[in-house]
């Protein structure tokens, strides 16, 4: 979730028992009436989410969507976010790789996908849970609740270091920390799997294969560098991002955001001078 300043957003860590599953919860919160729209986009990074939402139907890609909580897969493109009236959402961001202890289902079923609790069988995601949300006051009272519940749904599970396997792990933050430029043939030989083991291990955990995680890690350092070195040229942020020429980077960026580096470049400036 980018930041959206004029959407009263704010974002939370997590408690130290959740930070190896929770990157962060978000709030974004607008009293307005029915006349005020917001637009925005939702970049793919690799993680999974939830999205309980109190206000007005939010949009994903043009489709509304009415139920109280959402739980948002992985996605291979951008995701339009389109915001109507009032607006009070309330959001958990996992780490790539690390909803499945909450989601059960391998996360290649949630690839590209919205779904409702009732949609996946998830007990955690009670209607119960989702009311006492709602009537709380402040933030910090609804993150309370809910790192609440999320703990007592962890008790008795196995350990994430023991669920989601050492190899997964490895091959996550080494892509991550190559910045998605490693390349694949040397993973495999540091964890010692097969690549369709590997293969077998992204799908299941993660939703993606380790190529197009490594194609979202690159985008992602692209999208940094367009936003912090605005006097070097595109040619030059494709190479340092790993693309192998210009043409190569924006086809790949455009896939991955929707619109060209350049356009991308011009509208992070625009919206620093705002």
């Amino acid at each position: 979730m980018p930041p959206l300043p004029h959407l009263g957003f704010q974002r939370l860590q997590p408690s130290v028992a959740l930070q190896p599953y929770i990157k962060c919860y978000w709030q974004i919160y607008r009293a307005a009436g029915s006349e005020y729209s917001s637009t925005e986009f939702m970049h793919p990074e690799g993680g999974s989410g939830i999205i309980f939402n109190f206000g007005a139907p939010i949009h994903l890609d043009g489709v509304p969507h009415r139920s109280s909580c959402l739980v948002t897969g992985p996605t291979r493109q951008s995701t339009k976010l389109e915001l109507f009236g009032q607006v009070d959402a309330l959001g958990i961001r996992f780490w790539p790789g690390t909803g499945r202890a909450f989601l059960s289902s391998p996360l290649s079923e949630m690839l590209g996908q919205n779904l409702t609790p009732e949609e996946l069988s998830l007990t955690l995601l009670s209607d119960e849970l989702v009311e006492r949300l709602a009537i709380q006051p402040t933030l910090q009272e609804r993150i309370t609740l809910l790192e609440t519940r999320l703990m007592q749904y962890l008790a008795g599970k196995t350990p994430l270091a023991e669920k989601n396997e050492p190899s997964m792990r490895y091959a996550l933050n080494w892509i991550t920390k190559q910045k998605g430029q490693g390349e694949l043939h040397k993973l495999l030989t540091e964890i010692d799997i097969s690549q369709r083991q590997l293969e077998r291990l992204f799908q299941q955990n993660l939703g993606l294969s380790p190529k197009y995680f490594s194609i979202l890690q690159r985008t992602g350092f692209a999208k940094d560098l367009l936003r912090q070195d605005t006097n070097k040229s595109l040619t030059d942020i494709g190479y340092h991002a790993g693309f192998y020429d210009q043409a190569h980077f924006i086809r790949e960026f455009k896939k991955v955001i929707g619109i060209t580096p350049g356009s991308y470049r011009n509208k992070a400036l625009h919206n620093q001078k705002r």
